[in-house]
């Protein structure tokens, strides 16, 4: 009968002082495909045990140097090994030395001379339990994962929408207290509710990140592709975030290569992937900066490159900043609202094909590049 492969990956560890049973458990045990380390004495066992972590023990009782109950009392001691079975052979057949073994950490007994089918019974008990217990360690610590990430979002999503709408509340009440004073608008009514409207734009544009990641994620938002110029899609991004531009004081520069063939893209979402990297390149340049932003054909894709002459990224997080959710190990370099925005980009690229990747250092400024295929 073959064995199952899968056994080779449980390691149990056996302690006994005589040779001889030593030498049967471990034949036994290895005769049914499991990993099995013999120790001499408790002191070794206990050597293998803080080595191996095993996924099962079985130890004598009466041994030199550290007897079987002083390993299970340093096993069960260690919090990194107390969920590790622990079978005691003795001979010892009194009630009072099961309950001294019990008090001290043992799982269960098996009485010397043992039969070889309850011995690997009680094993495979055993193995199935720490299973169990391992299946549920690991779901415990994904659902940590999971409200840290839960947690996380909710954070963001309120401190990133609470900003806009405290502005579009306060312009709006300021527009209509000068409203009702004057029954006219004046010019810095007109102002402010300007300022609102690009607030809302600002909330929608989070909503629309936060939405489109997960339905990418669901594989529910296809790509309306059609034969276009990056050089228009750019062009247009520009145009759009000229007034916040003026408003930082920065720079745009252009360098397009001339004569680039179309490309075959999704033109509303490669826009959004530009725009979200431009808006936050301004942000984070400060005034009297500038913004590149080149395109060019390299073999059989095109580049697009944003080079910013901003505060920069540190590089520890340059490959953690296109995961979801993640805000940066920096507060003073961290670029709030990228939570999902760049993971958006990514995934935005990527379903066209491409790649995307950022090469920045602290306080030397950013380049963020697309290729997208042709």
């Amino acid at each position: 009968m073959a064995q199952d492969p899968s056994k080779a990956l449980i390691n149990i560890v056996i302690a006994d002082d005589d040779v001889a049973i030593r030498t049967m458990i471990r034949q036994i045990l290895a005769h049914e495909g499991y990993t099995v380390t013999a120790a001499q004495d408790g002191e070794e066992a206990l050597k293998f045990i803080n080595e191996r972590k095993p996924d099962i023990i079985l130890t004598d009782v009466k041994m030199p140097n550290v007897n079987g109950y002083e390993v299970c009392q340093a096993v069960k001691g260690n919090p990194a090994l107390k969920h590790i079975p622990i079978l005691v052979l003795t001979v010892l057949d009194s009630n009072e030395e099961r309950v001294k073994g019990l008090d001290a950490g043992a799982d269960d007994f098996i009485n010397k001379p043992f039969n070889q089918a309850e011995l690997l019974a009680r094993v495979r008990a055993f193995l199935r339990t720490k299973s169990l217990h391992d299946e549920l360690q690991r779901s415990y610590v994904r659902l940590k994962e999971l409200e840290t990430l839960r947690d996380a979002l909710t954070g963001m999503i309120i401190h990133d929408l609470k900003s806009p709408l405290n502005v579009i509340s306060g312009s709006l009440q300021v527009a209509l207290d000068s409203l009702e004073t004057n029954h006219a608008p004046a010019p810095e009514d007109i102002r402010l509710l300007k300022n609102a409207e690009n607030s809302c734009h600002t909330m929608m544009g989070l909503l629309s990140d936060i939405l489109d990641v997960s339905r990418m994620e669901q594989k529910e938002l296809p790509l309306k592709k059609e034969m276009g110029s990056l050089e228009t899609i750019l062009q247009k991004c520009i145009d759009l975030l000229e007034p916040l531009r003026v408003k930082y004081g920065v720079e745009f520069k252009k360098d397009f290569e001339a004569g680039l063939p179309q490309i075959n893209a999704d033109a509303v979402i490669i826009n959004r992937v530009v725009t979200n990297i431009l808006s936050n390149s301004l942000k984070f340049t400060p005034p009297e900066g500038s913004i590149t932003v080149s395109v060019k054909k390299i073999g059989d894709e095109q580049e697009i490159a944003i080079q910013d002459t901003g505060i920069g990224i540190p590089e520890k997080d340059l490959e953690k900043i296109f995961e979801k959710f993640y805000q940066g190990s920096d507060l003073e370099t961290t670029r709030k609202g990228q939570g999902v925005g760049l993971t958006f980009c990514k995934m935005a690229v990527e379903a066209h094909g491409g790649k995307i990747w950022a090469e920045s250092k602290k306080n030397e400024g950013s380049r963020f590049v697309i290729r997208l295929p042709q």
